[in-house]
């Protein structure tokens, strides 16, 4: 059974030796409670003239301390109680009962290896160690063991866990037989220290203005994008990158020459070519719109020039295509 038992504790450790412990440089404190079976190595039925019985089922109460030293290893203590159970002993020739209770105090110390499911302490486990057992059934007797075993946890907050497994403690007793015992537990543990948490991420609304020049983006009089104005929205585009969940909206502008009718119609052009070739890179504007001569840039800078040509000059900043970008990106302090 002792080879047995090492040979469990080897193949595992090997399975889950790469396996990262959940949250490492941290304390757990825990305490669960279950069901306890005694597993006895040829107790005789009849000894002495005596009928015996091994009543094997009992209950089990478990406290432990754990240390994660890496993300990959850690240390823990425990004891266990182990009660419930009995041999009763029946004479074969009078019918007389005799009935000893048996319980178990066992210490641990092992090793815990772990996968883990999430950053808060939520993880598969195999443990394994040496024990230190002191059983009593009528007089109290010490035994070195070993202990194996397998459970799993689950974090309900980064400090608070449920967790669940089976122990197998092996010579938790040695008398004229050998008992082992195995628990089935359940319940929670408290984990602290370790790395901190993570700040949750703060989203901030961001906003862009591109303004591109008419003059680059279209020939004089024309809303047929140049290929200059094509490289210029996919800029755009490339800049919006950074932000989440970008959203566009494109706004065409003219000069004051010409009616405003004509300019009107002239903007609203700009602003869907525009629209469409950011389409073509894959972004689909919620607001495509021209304003004409609205909202001048060059304010009565130019009231004062003469000629055609010198004025179509001044007022060139007013013919211009504005692309506004609206998102989220990461707060920064």
């Amino acid at each position: 059974m002792k080879l047995n038992v090492l040979a469990v504790a080897v193949i595992t450790a090997f399975a889950v030796g790469t396996a990262n412990a959940a949250v490492p440089e941290s304390w757990t404190v825990g305490g669960a409670a279950g069901w306890a079976h005694g597993f006895d190595h040829s107790f005789p039925s009849v000894d002495d003239g005596e009928k015996l019985k091994f009543k094997d089922d009992g209950y089990g109460i478990k406290l432990y301390g754990e240390y994660n030293f890496t993300n990959w290893f850690g240390l823990g203590l425990g004891y266990n109680f182990i009660g419930g159970q009995k041999l009763k002993a029946t004479d074969v020739n009078t019918g007389e009962t005799d009935t000893q209770k048996m319980h178990a105090n066992i210490g641990e110390m092992y090793g815990r290896f772990a996968y883990p499911f999430d950053n808060n302490g939520s993880d598969v486990f195999f443990k394994v160690g040496p024990s230190f057992n002191w059983f009593s059934s009528g007089e109290t007797k010490f035994k070195l063991g070993a202990v194996a075993g397998i459970g799993a946890q689950w974090a309900i907050t980064r400090n608070l866990a449920l967790r669940g497994g089976f122990d197998y403690f092996y010579r938790a007793a040695k008398e004229d037989v050998r008992i082992d015992e195995g628990l089935l537990y359940v319940g929670f543990q408290y984990t602290f220290g370790g790395p901190s948490a993570p700040a949750p991420v703060q989203k901030v609304k961001a906003s862009q203005t591109h303004t591109l020049d008419a003059g680059v983006l279209f020939p004089f009089d024309s809303a047929k994008l140049s290929a200059d104005g094509q490289s210029a929205v996919a800029n755009v585009v490339q800049s919006a990158n950074s932000m989440e969940n970008p959203e566009f909206e494109v706004y065409g502008y003219t000069d004051r020459i010409g009616s405003d009718a004509y300019n009107l119609k002239l903007s609203d052009k700009r602003a869907d070519a525009v629209s469409a070739e950011l389409q073509n890179n894959g972004v689909t504007p919620k607001v495509s719109d021209g304003k004409g001569k609205a909202n001048p840039v060059t304010g009565d800078k130019c009231d004062g020039v003469k000629g055609r040509k010198a004025l179509i000059d001044c007022l060139a900043p007013d013919r211009r295509v504005e692309i506004v970008v609206t998102g989220e990106t990461t707060a920064t302090k």
